[in-house]
């Protein structure tokens, strides 16, 4: 799948899409990134989203 596409799964072991954390960002406002991980709880399994979600949060900004 696309990395780009809304349905893709950026956060393997919690099971969170890239279209929810692009919602998460527009609708809540927060940027910064441990605390977009922490309130999805995501990036503190296995760590391998990480850098999408980083990439996803500076797309945002």
């Amino acid at each position: 799948m696309d990395k780009n596409s809304r349905e893709y799964e950026v956060c393997v072991c919690r099971h969170v899409t890239r279209g929810a954390i692009e919602d998460f960002i527009k609708e809540s406002g927060v940027t910064d990134f441990k605390e977009v991980c922490a309130q999805m709880n995501m990036g503190n399994v296995c760590g391998a989203c990480r850098e999408t979600v980083m990439e996803i949060i500076d797309s945002s900004r």
